[in-house]
C-alpha cells in the first residue's frame, strides 16, 4: 500500500500552462487535478472519475491516464510511493517516456513535493475503470487491441530492432 504521494516540480508548470489553454487542455488539466487529489485522500480511481489507466513497459511500474483529447498523466508506483512524473499531449508523454526508459526517473536529487495519504482505507488503485456516466468509445466496443508482433511485422521499417 503506497504510503506517499510526490508530485515533480515540472508539474505545476504544465498544469498551469495547461489551465491557460483553451478547451481540451483546460479540461485535461482538470482531469489530472482530480486525480492527483484523489491519489493524495486515499480514494480509488473509480472515484476520481478516471477513465482509463494503462501501464507502459518503457518505464518500469509506470501508468498513463488518458485525459482526452490526446492529453495524458504518467505516474510510477513503488511499494511505499507513487510519483507523478508528468502530464502533457501525446507528443510529450511519449518523448518523456522514451528518454526516460530503461531508467528510474523517480530516483532523482530533485527535490518533490510531498504528500502523506490520507484516510487511506483502501489504497489508491491503478485499474482500468470508466467513469459510470461515461459512453463507451467505438474503439472499446468494436476493435481488440493488435499484439505487437503484428504490428512490428506491418511497420518493420519504422521500429528498428
Amino acid at each position: 500500500m503506497a504510503d506517499q504521494v510526490h508530485l515533480h516540480p515540472k508539474l505545476k508548470k504544465q498544469l498551469t500552462a495547461m489551465k491557460g489553454q483553451a478547451n481540451a487542455p483546460s479540461i485535461a488539466a482538470g482531469r489530472a487535478g482530480k486525480i492527483i487529489e484523489a491519489m493524495i485522500k486515499g480514494r480509488t480511481s473509480q472515484a476520481s472519475g478516471l477513465f482509463r489507466a494503462r501501464s507502459d513497459t518503457r518505464v518500469k511500474n509506470s501508468w498513463k491516464y488518458d485525459l482526452g483529447a490526446g492529453y495524458r498523466l504518467i505516474c510510477i508506483r513503488t511499494k511505499q510511493s507513487i510519483y507523478v512524473m508528468h502530464v502533457g499531449d501525446h507528443e510529450s508523454c511519449d518523448a518523456w517516456l522514451k528518454n526516460n526508459s530503461k531508467k528510474q526517473p523517480q530516483n532523482t536529487e530533485i527535490k518533490m513535493t510531498t504528500f502523506t495519504i490520507r484516510d487511506h482505507p483502501k489504497p489508491f488503485d491503478f485499474q482500468t475503470v470508466r467513469s459510470p456516466d461515461r459512453k463507451p468509445d467505438f474503439d472499446d466496443q468494436y476493435l481488440t487491441p493488435i499484439p505487437q508482433e503484428y504490428l512490428r511485422k506491418v511497420f518493420c521499417g519504422l521500429v528498428a530492432g
